[in-house]
This record gives C-alpha cells, sequence and structure tokens, in this order.
C-alpha cells in the first residue's frame, strides 16, 4: 500500500485536491493510505483530515516527511512558495506532485529543473487541463486530418495581470498537449479598465497556427479549446460539452463526465489517478517538470512581452 501526504489545506485544495484523494480512496480500496496533512493552520487541518481520511495531521511539512518517509507528497500551495517545497521534496528524495507555477521567476523554476535533474527526481506538475475528460474527449474525436488552427480562450471576472503567468499558463500548456510545440509567438494587449487582455498568436512546430485569448476581468469563468482542420471543427469547454462538425454535420456532441464531482470534470481526479499509478509503476510522470517547463517559459515570454508593449 502506498503511503501518501498532502500538504495545503486551502480552497483550491478542499474543492479539487482532497476530494479527488478520496474519491481514489473509495475506487480502490486498499491501494493508498492517507498517511500526513499538512497545514499551518492546525484546526482546519485536523478538521480536513477527519472529513477526507488522513491518519495524522502536522504543522510543519519538514516533520511531516521525515516522520511518514512517504512514497508520493502532494503539495498545493500558494505560487508564491512552490519552488521551495518542491525542492525540499527533491532534497528529501520523495516524489512529488507540485502546484504551478513552478517558481515566481523563471530562474526559480530552472534551479528546480536542475536540481530534480541533480538528484534524479520525480516532480510532477499539476496541470490538469491534460487529465480533464474534456480536452481528452477532444483530443480522442480529433478527425484523423491535418490540424490547421487551434484557439483557445480563457475569460475570468476581477482578476489583474499575475493572472496570466499564474493562471493562463493552463490553458498554454493544454494548447502544448493537444498541438506540439510553439515555434513562435506575437503578443497583442488592449488595456480595460486598467487591465492587461492578452490576445496571443502562435505558430507550433508541426506548422499549426493558434490564438489565445486571456482576458481575465469579463465577469464571467469559461475556458474553451476549438480545433479546426479540413472540413472539421471540435469544441471543448474544459468541465464541459464536447461537439465535433464534419462536412457541415454534428457527428459528435457529449457532456463527458456529466454528473460526476467538480474534481472529476475538471481533472483533478485524472491528474491523482495519473500520479498514483505512475508510483505504482515506477515509471516517469505524464506531465512532468521537464514536459512542463516549456509552458512556464512560453507564459512569462508572453507576459512580458505583453506588458512591454503597454509601456
Amino acid at each position: 500500500m502506498l503511503k501518501i501526504v498532502q500538504l495545503g489545506v486551502g480552497q483550491h485544495s478542499k474543492r479539487f485536491h482532497l476530494p479527488a484523494l478520496a474519491r481514489y480512496v473509495e475506487k480502490n480500496p486498499g491501494a493508498i493510505e492517507l498517511v500526513g496533512l499538512c497545514d499551518l493552520r492546525r484546526e482546519v487541518a485536523v478538521e480536513m483530515a477527519a472529513q477526507f481520511g488522513f491518519a495524522r495531521v502536522y504543522t510543519d511539512v519538514n516533520e511531516m516527511l521525515a516522520t511518514e518517509r512517504p512514497d508520493g507528497f502532494i503539495a498545493i500551495t500558494p505560487w508564491e512558495i512552490t519552488a521551495d517545497i518542491a525542492s525540499r521534496s527533491i532534497a528529501a528524495g520523495i516524489p512529488v506532485l507540485m502546484e504551478k507555477p513552478m517558481g515566481q521567476t523563471l530562474e526559480q523554476a530552472q534551479q528546480v529543473v536542475a536540481m530534480a535533474k541533480k538528484h534524479h527526481a520525480r516532480v510532477m506538475v499539476s496541470m490538469n487541463r491534460r487529465f480533464s475528460p474534456s480536452i481528452c474527449s477532444l483530443l480522442e474525436h480529433k478527425p484523423d486530418r491535418p490540424l490547421n488552427y487551434l484557439r483557445a480562450s480563457i475569460f475570468r471576472h476581477a482578476r489583474d495581470e499575475s493572472f496570466f503567468w499564474t493562471t493562463a499558463i493552463h490553458p498554454i500548456d493544454a494548447m502544448r498537449h493537444i498541438a506540439g510545440d510553439v515555434r513562435e509567438h506575437s503578443v497583442e494587449v488592449r488595456v480595460v479598465n486598467g487591465v492587461c487582455w492578452f490576445y496571443v498568436h502562435m505558430v507550433f512546430a508541426s506548422g499549426a497556427k493558434g490564438l489565445l485569448e486571456v482576458l481575465p476581468t469579463v465577469g464571467m469563468d469559461e475556458e474553451t479549446y476549438e480545433l479546426f482542420g479540413p472540413n472539421y471543427r471540435v469544441k471543448a469547454i474544459w468541465g464541459g460539452a464536447v461537439q465535433c462538425w464534419e462536412d457541415r454535420k454534428l457527428v459528435f456532441s457529449d457532456h463527458p463526465g456529466a454528473g460526476e464531482p467538480e474534481c472529476v470534470t475538471n481533472g483533478a481526479y485524472g491528474e491523482t489517478v495519473e500520479f498514483i499509478a505512475a508510483l505504482k509503476e515506477k515509471r516517469a510522470f505524464r506531465s512532468s517538470l521537464t514536459d512542463t517547463m516549456p509552458s512556464m517559459e512560453l507564459a512569462l515570454s508572453m507576459h512580458a512581452a505583453g506588458i512591454k508593449a503597454t509601456t
């Protein structure tokens, strides 16, 4: 039985990662043991441990790692400390699922990558779009024809510029997952009520083109992905419906994961399944640190180009 610990019981963790772990335990009895849950707020950690089935509670992450000596460590932390926490896990020799971005700066993220290589550490980055039922269905139902154009958008309410590289890194990574690496990009920016809206034009290594719209202050939450090619279009709403049109006909329409909890539809559960499967099989993680590092490099580069264009 694999021993799993988690750091962090904030709102994001309560909403997605803790329910995903509890669901895994329910569906795979005897596969893992939730041995430790850590947070600076002990009373909250005690409450969450009781609710989601963790054996012990800690307020010091180093103590938890040293005491439990887990097989896997899930670190759901604010972006300001992701690099520090990942470094502690790497130094302890414990495989970790870390939050994104992989550091406050590109240099921090590069240091984490270098440290992981030096210690031959196994690090997975929480890029849950790769594991969401809607994105998986989008790729499954793409016709076997060339992809010529990929359009993605991420809309949010009352966010600021840091949103681009702390959250919009998700669609950037999803676009790389769908269409491959980005060969070149350019950024347009429009300032709306003091906040930058980004329009990123991309050319992928395959020759396909792409557009990412990052609009953080439109008063609603939505994230969409659309694939276009010869006589087809496939559209997915992250966490929602997927549709495919070919030759003027709607040939597929479904809502993957409909009726399932949010931790399933947003990809957190699929991410958890992958993390534990890779631990069991002693193989490399999908969405590994080195695999997703180019997404952070792109996010920071695109954000810097956009901000420069407004000054």
